[in-house]
């Protein structure tokens, strides 16, 4: 998010229970996020479960996770059922979004967002919070493809690397964990964060 409009955004909401999303952040922790969604099409897409890990130092704190479900979107058909696996009656007893949503920016707070395709799930997390709350997420974000590809250059300039999250996990010798989970593909992108250390030490400051 540009300076003036999180400036803008900060007066805006300078009263609200939100004021402090648009505050810089001075710790040292990120958010390892990820959501599972009817479609590829942030615009158009509901989302069905989010996960979000907090990483702090050299830590993974799954026992501090957030794990939400979301309540049967009309946009679920088979495609995205063989994907993820959710089903109708997995999800009648989500959370309404307001709901959902006001609990993953109490949970994030300002704190940077990592992920991997991680503008995909910011789109689709930003379009449901301008609906609900009147703006879009604010949180600086980390590309884990961007990392692991400078890598790679660094070590074969010539090859241009393979981007593949499978690919990638295998590479850095990181487990699958629960593919196509929000939590799973969460924890999979934190453990590959921080495989790459310290080649992202300069990312996080």
């Amino acid at each position: 998010m540009l300076p003036l409009k999180r400036l803008w955004l900060a007066r805006k909401f300078a009263g609200s229970p939100w004021h402090h999303l648009f505050e810089p952040y001075r710790g040292d922790d990120i958010i390892a996020i990820d959501t599972e969604t009817t479609g590829l099409d942030p615009r158009r897409a509901d989302v069905l479960t989010i996960a979000a890990v907090p990483i702090r130092g050299r830590r993974v704190l799954t026992s501090q996770r957030l794990e939400l479900t979301l309540g049967a979107s009309p946009r679920l058909t088979g495609d995205s059922i063989r994907i993820h696996g959710l089903r109708h009656q997995d999800l009648g007893a989500g959370s309404p979004p307001h709901e959902a949503l006001g609990r993953l920016l109490g949970f994030i707070q300002n704190r940077p967002l990592l992920g991997y395709h991680v503008r995909f799930d910011i789109a689709i997390l930003s379009r449901l919070t301008r609906e609900q709350f009147g703006f879009e997420l604010p949180n600086r974000h980390i590309e884990l493809a961007h990392l692991y590809r400078r890598r790679q250059l660094r070590q074969n300039p010539d090859i241009e690397p393979d981007l593949d999250f499978e690919r990638m996990a295998s590479q850095l010798r990181v487990p699958l964990l629960a593919r196509h989970t929000a939590f799973g593909d969460a924890l999979t992108t934190a453990l590959m964060y921080l495989a790459l250390a310290p080649d992202h030490a300069l990312t996080n400051r």
